[in-house]
Protein backbone atom coordinates (compact mmCIF):
# COMPACT_ATOMS: atom_id res chain seq x y z
CA UNK A 1 0.00 0.00 0.00
CA UNK A 2 1.58 3.18 -0.97
CA UNK A 3 2.31 5.85 1.75
CA UNK A 4 1.88 9.27 1.05
CA UNK A 5 4.55 12.41 0.31
CA UNK A 6 3.78 13.95 3.43
CA UNK A 7 3.84 11.67 7.03
CA UNK A 8 3.16 13.38 10.40
CA UNK A 9 4.82 11.29 13.13
CA UNK A 10 4.78 11.59 17.28
CA UNK A 11 7.64 11.78 19.23
CA UNK A 12 7.82 11.05 22.48
CA UNK A 13 10.93 11.47 24.60
CA UNK A 14 11.75 13.35 27.44
CA UNK A 15 15.21 13.39 26.50
CA UNK A 16 16.41 16.86 23.96
CA UNK A 17 19.42 15.30 22.63
CA UNK A 18 17.85 12.07 21.65
CA UNK A 19 14.82 13.63 19.95
CA UNK A 20 17.41 16.14 17.26
CA UNK A 21 19.15 13.30 16.34
CA UNK A 22 15.18 11.78 15.28
CA UNK A 23 14.68 15.34 13.57
CA UNK A 24 17.84 15.23 12.43
CA UNK A 25 17.42 11.98 10.31
CA UNK A 26 14.19 12.31 9.03
CA UNK A 27 14.48 15.73 8.11
CA UNK A 28 17.00 14.46 5.94
CA UNK A 29 14.41 12.95 3.37
CA UNK A 30 12.88 14.66 0.68
CA UNK A 31 10.46 12.58 -0.22
CA UNK A 32 8.47 11.18 2.10
CA UNK A 33 8.46 14.76 4.18
CA UNK A 34 8.15 14.18 7.91
CA UNK A 35 6.29 16.70 9.84
CA UNK A 36 7.33 15.68 13.76
CA UNK A 37 5.64 16.49 16.40
CA UNK A 38 7.55 16.36 19.55
CA UNK A 39 5.90 15.56 23.35
CA UNK A 40 8.22 15.17 26.37
CA UNK A 41 5.35 13.36 28.76
CA UNK A 42 2.38 11.23 28.18
CA UNK A 43 0.32 14.14 29.41
CA UNK A 44 1.47 16.21 25.91
CA UNK A 45 0.79 12.75 23.81
CA UNK A 46 -2.33 13.02 24.56
CA UNK A 47 -3.19 16.86 23.68
CA UNK A 48 -1.35 16.03 20.30
CA UNK A 49 -3.15 12.68 19.60
CA UNK A 50 -6.53 14.65 20.31
CA UNK A 51 -5.29 17.38 17.87
CA UNK A 52 -3.49 15.47 15.19
CA UNK A 53 -3.99 12.60 12.55
CA UNK A 54 -0.40 10.53 13.15
CA UNK A 55 0.88 8.40 10.87
CA UNK A 56 3.08 6.38 13.40
CA UNK A 57 4.50 7.47 17.06
CA UNK A 58 8.21 6.75 18.13
CA UNK A 59 8.04 6.43 22.26
CA UNK A 60 11.13 6.14 24.68
CA UNK A 61 10.54 3.32 26.76
CA UNK A 62 10.99 5.45 29.70
CA UNK A 63 9.52 8.34 30.56
CA UNK A 64 8.59 10.71 33.53
CA UNK A 65 6.55 9.60 36.26
CA UNK A 66 7.84 6.25 36.35
CA UNK A 67 6.12 5.47 33.23
CA UNK A 68 7.10 2.98 30.30
CA UNK A 69 6.60 3.17 26.88
CA UNK A 70 4.46 0.07 27.33
CA UNK A 71 1.89 2.11 29.68
CA UNK A 72 1.77 4.55 26.14
CA UNK A 73 0.98 1.09 24.10
CA UNK A 74 -1.46 0.16 26.15
CA UNK A 75 -3.47 3.27 26.87
CA UNK A 76 -3.54 3.86 22.83
CA UNK A 77 -4.83 0.42 21.65
CA UNK A 78 -1.74 -1.61 20.57
CA UNK A 79 -2.23 -3.22 17.05
CA UNK A 80 -5.65 -1.66 16.92
CA UNK A 81 -4.17 1.68 17.93
CA UNK A 82 -4.91 4.56 14.92
CA UNK A 83 -1.46 4.69 14.41
CA UNK A 84 1.56 2.04 14.55
CA UNK A 85 4.33 2.39 17.40
CA UNK A 86 7.69 1.39 17.18
CA UNK A 87 9.91 1.59 20.80
CA UNK A 88 13.04 3.04 20.99
CA UNK A 89 15.11 1.07 24.03
CA UNK A 90 19.08 2.52 25.80
CA UNK A 91 19.96 -1.03 25.74
CA UNK A 92 19.50 -4.24 23.79
CA UNK A 93 17.74 -6.78 25.33
CA UNK A 94 15.78 -9.78 24.04
CA UNK A 95 12.81 -9.90 27.03
CA UNK A 96 12.08 -6.38 26.42
CA UNK A 97 11.91 -6.86 22.82
CA UNK A 98 9.89 -9.91 23.08
CA UNK A 99 7.27 -7.70 25.39
CA UNK A 100 7.38 -4.60 23.10
CA UNK A 101 5.92 -7.05 19.98
CA UNK A 102 3.47 -8.42 22.70
CA UNK A 103 1.94 -5.61 23.85
CA UNK A 104 1.39 -4.10 20.28
CA UNK A 105 4.31 -1.91 19.48
CA UNK A 106 5.25 -2.86 15.48
CA UNK A 107 9.32 -2.75 16.07
CA UNK A 108 11.88 -1.51 18.35
CA UNK A 109 14.86 0.29 17.37
CA UNK A 110 17.91 0.60 20.00
CA UNK A 111 19.33 4.33 20.44
CA UNK A 112 22.97 3.32 20.46
CA UNK A 113 22.28 1.36 16.55
CA UNK A 114 20.28 3.95 15.09
CA UNK A 115 20.96 5.39 11.66
CA UNK A 116 19.35 7.36 9.02
CA UNK A 117 18.67 4.22 7.25
CA UNK A 118 17.28 1.90 9.96
CA UNK A 119 15.29 4.79 11.51
CA UNK A 120 13.60 5.22 7.86
CA UNK A 121 13.09 1.52 7.10
CA UNK A 122 11.82 1.13 9.99
CA UNK A 123 8.62 3.66 9.79
CA UNK A 124 7.73 3.26 6.67
CA UNK A 125 7.62 -0.77 7.74
CA UNK A 126 5.57 -0.03 10.48
CA UNK A 127 2.98 2.53 9.07
CA UNK A 128 2.64 -0.27 5.45
CA UNK A 129 2.10 -3.00 8.20
CA UNK A 130 -0.50 -0.98 10.03
CA UNK A 131 -2.58 0.03 6.87
CA UNK A 132 -2.50 -3.80 5.38
CA UNK A 133 -3.86 -4.81 9.47
CA UNK A 134 -6.59 -2.34 9.27
CA UNK A 135 -7.24 -2.97 5.66
CA UNK A 136 -7.60 -6.83 6.76
CA UNK A 137 -9.60 -5.91 10.15
CA UNK A 138 -12.38 -4.05 7.90
CA UNK A 139 -12.76 -7.20 5.52
CA UNK A 140 -12.97 -9.69 8.81
CA UNK A 141 -15.44 -7.18 10.53
CA UNK A 142 -17.44 -7.44 6.59
CA UNK A 143 -17.16 -11.09 6.48
CA UNK A 144 -18.86 -11.16 10.33
CA UNK A 145 -21.25 -8.98 9.75
CA UNK A 146 -22.39 -10.55 5.95
CA UNK A 147 -21.95 -14.53 8.01
CA UNK A 148 -24.49 -12.84 10.54
CA UNK A 149 -26.77 -11.88 7.91
CA UNK A 150 -26.56 -14.81 6.25
CA UNK A 151 -27.32 -16.79 9.04
CA UNK A 152 -30.71 -14.32 9.99
CA UNK A 153 -31.64 -14.98 6.22
CA UNK A 154 -30.94 -18.74 6.49
CA UNK A 155 -33.26 -18.81 9.81
CA UNK A 156 -35.89 -16.99 8.40
CA UNK A 157 -36.23 -18.69 5.31
CA UNK A 158 -36.36 -22.05 7.13
CA UNK A 159 -38.46 -21.20 9.65
CA UNK A 160 -41.16 -19.85 7.12
CA UNK A 161 -40.86 -22.95 5.13
CA UNK A 162 -41.37 -25.63 7.91
CA UNK A 163 -45.08 -24.73 8.05
CA UNK A 164 -46.17 -24.85 4.51
CA UNK A 165 -43.63 -28.03 4.10
CA UNK A 166 -45.72 -29.81 7.43
CA UNK A 167 -49.20 -28.91 6.01
CA UNK A 168 -48.52 -30.29 2.93
CA UNK A 169 -47.43 -33.69 4.14
CA UNK A 170 -50.64 -33.60 6.28
CA UNK A 171 -52.20 -33.10 3.20
CA UNK A 172 -50.90 -36.09 1.37
CA UNK A 173 -51.36 -38.60 4.39
CA UNK A 174 -55.20 -37.24 4.11
CA UNK A 175 -55.30 -37.57 0.46
CA UNK A 176 -53.71 -41.24 0.78
CA UNK A 177 -56.28 -42.92 3.66
CA UNK A 178 -59.08 -41.58 1.56
CA UNK A 179 -58.12 -41.95 -2.02
CA UNK A 180 -59.23 -44.88 -3.79
CA UNK A 181 -57.34 -44.70 -7.29
CA UNK A 182 -54.13 -46.50 -6.75
CA UNK A 183 -52.21 -44.86 -9.57
CA UNK A 184 -53.04 -41.37 -7.52
CA UNK A 185 -52.22 -42.74 -4.75
CA UNK A 186 -48.70 -43.93 -5.72
CA UNK A 187 -47.92 -40.00 -7.32
CA UNK A 188 -49.22 -38.40 -3.72
CA UNK A 189 -46.94 -40.85 -1.84
CA UNK A 190 -44.13 -39.64 -3.93
CA UNK A 191 -45.11 -35.91 -3.56
CA UNK A 192 -44.57 -36.79 -0.04
CA UNK A 193 -41.36 -38.53 -0.01
CA UNK A 194 -40.43 -35.48 -1.42
CA UNK A 195 -42.12 -33.07 0.93
CA UNK A 196 -40.37 -34.93 3.87
CA UNK A 197 -36.95 -34.64 2.22
CA UNK A 198 -37.54 -31.03 2.00
CA UNK A 199 -38.20 -30.55 5.85
CA UNK A 200 -35.43 -32.72 6.41
CA UNK A 201 -33.41 -30.61 4.59
CA UNK A 202 -34.83 -27.19 6.31
CA UNK A 203 -34.33 -29.01 9.64
CA UNK A 204 -30.43 -29.59 8.69
CA UNK A 205 -30.21 -26.43 7.73
CA UNK A 206 -31.55 -24.98 11.38
CA UNK A 207 -29.12 -26.98 12.53
CA UNK A 208 -26.26 -25.68 10.91
CA UNK A 209 -26.88 -22.17 11.67
CA UNK A 210 -26.94 -22.99 15.53
CA UNK A 211 -23.98 -25.08 15.35
CA UNK A 212 -22.19 -22.85 13.40
CA UNK A 213 -23.34 -19.39 15.79
CA UNK A 214 -22.53 -22.41 18.60
CA UNK A 215 -25.90 -22.16 19.86
CA UNK A 216 -26.84 -25.66 19.67
CA UNK A 217 -26.79 -27.03 23.18
CA UNK A 218 -27.46 -30.78 24.05
CA UNK A 219 -31.06 -31.38 25.50
CA UNK A 220 -31.32 -34.96 27.41
CA UNK A 221 -34.50 -36.52 27.65
CA UNK A 222 -35.50 -40.59 28.28
CA UNK A 223 -36.38 -42.57 25.82
CA UNK A 224 -36.58 -46.18 24.74
CA UNK A 225 -33.37 -46.84 21.89
CA UNK A 226 -34.69 -49.44 20.07
CA UNK A 227 -37.87 -47.84 19.77
CA UNK A 228 -36.08 -44.88 18.39
CA UNK A 229 -34.26 -46.58 15.93
CA UNK A 230 -37.32 -48.94 14.41
CA UNK A 231 -39.30 -45.63 13.88
CA UNK A 232 -36.06 -44.12 12.19
CA UNK A 233 -35.19 -47.05 10.17
CA UNK A 234 -39.31 -47.52 8.86
CA UNK A 235 -38.96 -44.03 7.99
CA UNK A 236 -37.15 -44.78 5.12
CA UNK A 237 -38.95 -47.46 3.62
CA UNK A 238 -40.85 -45.90 1.13
CA UNK A 239 -37.49 -44.55 -0.29
CA UNK A 240 -35.31 -47.93 0.33
CA UNK A 241 -38.61 -49.89 -1.85
CA UNK A 242 -38.38 -47.19 -4.64
CA UNK A 243 -35.10 -47.67 -5.47
CA UNK A 244 -35.38 -51.91 -4.83
CA UNK A 245 -32.43 -51.31 -1.17
CA UNK A 246 -32.94 -53.76 1.92
CA UNK A 247 -32.95 -51.88 5.02
CA UNK A 248 -31.49 -54.16 7.78
CA UNK A 249 -31.59 -53.43 11.53
CA UNK A 250 -29.08 -54.63 13.99
CA UNK A 251 -29.60 -53.89 16.93
CA UNK A 252 -28.01 -55.95 20.12
CA UNK A 253 -30.21 -57.22 23.26
CA UNK A 254 -29.36 -53.94 25.46
CA UNK A 255 -31.06 -51.61 23.02
CA UNK A 256 -34.31 -52.20 24.20
CA UNK A 257 -33.98 -50.37 27.47
CA UNK A 258 -34.54 -46.71 28.44
CA UNK A 259 -31.96 -44.34 27.75
CA UNK A 260 -30.34 -40.70 28.28
CA UNK A 261 -29.69 -38.51 25.72
CA UNK A 262 -31.03 -36.04 23.14
CA UNK A 263 -32.67 -38.08 21.18
CA UNK A 264 -33.95 -35.34 18.58
CA UNK A 265 -29.95 -34.88 17.76
CA UNK A 266 -28.96 -38.77 17.91
CA UNK A 267 -32.14 -39.38 15.59
CA UNK A 268 -31.09 -36.66 13.23
CA UNK A 269 -27.36 -38.36 13.23
CA UNK A 270 -29.02 -41.65 11.98
CA UNK A 271 -31.28 -39.84 9.68
CA UNK A 272 -28.17 -37.83 7.77
CA UNK A 273 -26.44 -41.31 7.51
CA UNK A 274 -29.10 -43.58 6.47
CA UNK A 275 -30.29 -41.24 3.81
CA UNK A 276 -26.72 -40.74 2.49
CA UNK A 277 -26.56 -44.47 2.23
CA UNK A 278 -29.72 -44.47 -0.10
CA UNK A 279 -28.38 -41.50 -2.33
CA UNK A 280 -25.50 -43.25 -3.21
CA UNK A 281 -26.96 -46.65 -3.60
CA UNK A 282 -28.74 -48.57 -6.46
CA UNK A 283 -29.80 -51.44 -5.33
CA UNK A 284 -28.63 -54.19 -2.60
CA UNK A 285 -28.57 -53.76 1.48
CA UNK A 286 -27.77 -50.56 4.00
CA UNK A 287 -27.10 -52.17 7.23
CA UNK A 288 -27.73 -49.96 10.12
CA UNK A 289 -25.86 -51.83 12.99
CA UNK A 290 -25.52 -50.22 16.70
CA UNK A 291 -24.34 -51.64 19.81
CA UNK A 292 -24.17 -50.29 23.55
CA UNK A 293 -21.54 -50.85 26.45
CA UNK A 294 -19.61 -49.03 28.60
CA UNK A 295 -21.42 -46.08 28.69
CA UNK A 296 -20.88 -45.53 24.46
CA UNK A 297 -23.31 -45.94 21.47
CA UNK A 298 -21.23 -47.89 18.84
CA UNK A 299 -22.66 -48.11 15.72
CA UNK A 300 -22.23 -48.86 11.54
CA UNK A 301 -24.28 -47.93 8.51
CA UNK A 302 -22.99 -49.87 5.53
CA UNK A 303 -23.90 -49.87 2.02
CA UNK A 304 -23.88 -51.22 -1.57
CA UNK A 305 -23.27 -48.47 -3.49
CA UNK A 306 -21.08 -46.62 -5.59
CA UNK A 307 -18.21 -46.44 -2.73
CA UNK A 308 -15.45 -43.60 -2.94
CA UNK A 309 -11.69 -43.40 -2.88
CA UNK A 310 -9.70 -44.00 0.55
CA UNK A 311 -8.14 -40.58 0.40
CA UNK A 312 -11.76 -39.32 -0.07
CA UNK A 313 -13.24 -40.64 2.85
CA UNK A 314 -10.46 -39.73 4.48
CA UNK A 315 -10.93 -35.96 4.32
CA UNK A 316 -14.51 -36.14 4.87
CA UNK A 317 -13.93 -36.90 8.40
CA UNK A 318 -11.28 -33.88 8.67
CA UNK A 319 -11.79 -31.14 11.55
CA UNK A 320 -12.12 -28.66 8.31
CA UNK A 321 -14.35 -30.88 7.31
CA UNK A 322 -17.30 -29.60 8.76
CA UNK A 323 -16.73 -26.03 8.00
CA UNK A 324 -15.75 -26.11 4.77
CA UNK A 325 -17.67 -28.36 2.85
CA UNK A 326 -21.46 -27.29 3.47
CA UNK A 327 -23.11 -28.31 0.68
CA UNK A 328 -19.60 -29.91 -1.37
CA UNK A 329 -22.06 -32.38 -3.14
CA UNK A 330 -25.28 -31.05 -2.99
CA UNK A 331 -26.71 -33.38 -5.66
CA UNK A 332 -25.15 -36.74 -4.63
CA UNK A 333 -26.88 -36.15 -1.39
CA UNK A 334 -23.83 -35.41 0.62
CA UNK A 335 -24.90 -31.34 1.40
CA UNK A 336 -24.99 -30.19 4.65
CA UNK A 337 -25.64 -33.40 6.47
CA UNK A 338 -22.28 -35.41 7.41
CA UNK A 339 -20.75 -32.18 8.48
CA UNK A 340 -23.69 -31.61 10.81
CA UNK A 341 -23.42 -35.35 11.86
CA UNK A 342 -19.38 -35.33 12.68
CA UNK A 343 -20.20 -31.19 14.78
CA UNK A 344 -22.96 -33.25 16.79
CA UNK A 345 -20.75 -36.63 17.51
CA UNK A 346 -18.17 -33.92 18.77
CA UNK A 347 -20.44 -32.45 21.13
CA UNK A 348 -21.61 -36.55 22.59
CA UNK A 349 -18.28 -37.00 23.30
CA UNK A 350 -17.82 -39.12 20.06
CA UNK A 351 -16.26 -39.51 16.54
CA UNK A 352 -17.09 -40.95 13.24
CA UNK A 353 -14.61 -42.30 10.57
CA UNK A 354 -15.32 -44.02 6.86
CA UNK A 355 -14.52 -47.21 5.21
CA UNK A 356 -15.01 -47.51 1.49
CA UNK A 357 -13.82 -48.96 -2.09
CA UNK A 358 -15.32 -47.70 -5.09
CA UNK A 359 -17.74 -49.77 -6.91
CA UNK A 360 -18.09 -51.92 -3.12
CA UNK A 361 -20.42 -49.40 -0.92
CA UNK A 362 -19.17 -47.39 1.97
CA UNK A 363 -19.01 -47.97 5.74
CA UNK A 364 -19.51 -45.13 8.20
CA UNK A 365 -18.75 -46.00 11.87
CA UNK A 366 -19.62 -44.07 14.77
CA UNK A 367 -20.01 -43.59 18.05
CA UNK A 368 -21.09 -41.35 21.62
CA UNK A 369 -21.64 -41.34 24.98
CA UNK A 370 -25.07 -42.95 25.98
CA UNK A 371 -25.77 -43.78 29.70
CA UNK A 372 -28.48 -46.31 30.38
CA UNK A 373 -31.45 -44.58 32.55
CA UNK A 374 -31.64 -45.51 36.20
CA UNK A 375 -27.38 -46.18 35.54
CA UNK A 376 -24.63 -43.95 37.24
CA UNK A 377 -22.53 -42.34 34.25
CA UNK A 378 -19.36 -44.27 33.96
CA UNK A 379 -16.54 -42.40 35.54
CA UNK A 380 -13.80 -40.43 33.97
CA UNK A 381 -16.32 -39.82 31.25
CA UNK A 382 -16.38 -36.01 30.18
CA UNK A 383 -19.84 -33.77 30.78
CA UNK A 384 -21.61 -33.13 26.91
CA UNK A 385 -20.19 -30.22 24.88
CA UNK A 386 -21.36 -27.29 23.57
CA UNK A 387 -21.00 -26.69 20.13
CA UNK A 388 -18.24 -24.30 19.61
CA UNK A 389 -18.77 -21.54 16.72
CA UNK A 390 -17.01 -20.71 12.65
CA UNK A 391 -14.60 -23.20 15.41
Amino acid sequence: MPLGDSLRILVLDDDERDFEILKRHLGSFKRPFYNITHAQNLSDARIAISENKFDAALVDYRLPGGLTGMDVIREIGGRSAPFPIVLLTGVSDAELDREALQHGAYDYIEKSALTREILERTVRFAISSHQHEKKLRELIAEAKEQAAINSRIISVVSHEMKSPVRSLIGYCDHMIAAGENQGAADSIRKMKAASIHLEDFLNNLSEFVKLDKGAAILSASRFNLRTMLEETVSFFEPFAIHKDITLRLRAGPECDAFYVGDQLRIRQILINLIKNAINYSHEGVISITIAVADGRLKGCVSDQGVGMTEEKAASLTQPHFAKENLGGDLEGGMGIGLPICIRLLRMMNGGVSIKSQPGKGTKVFFGFALQEAGKPARRGAPPPARAAGAQ
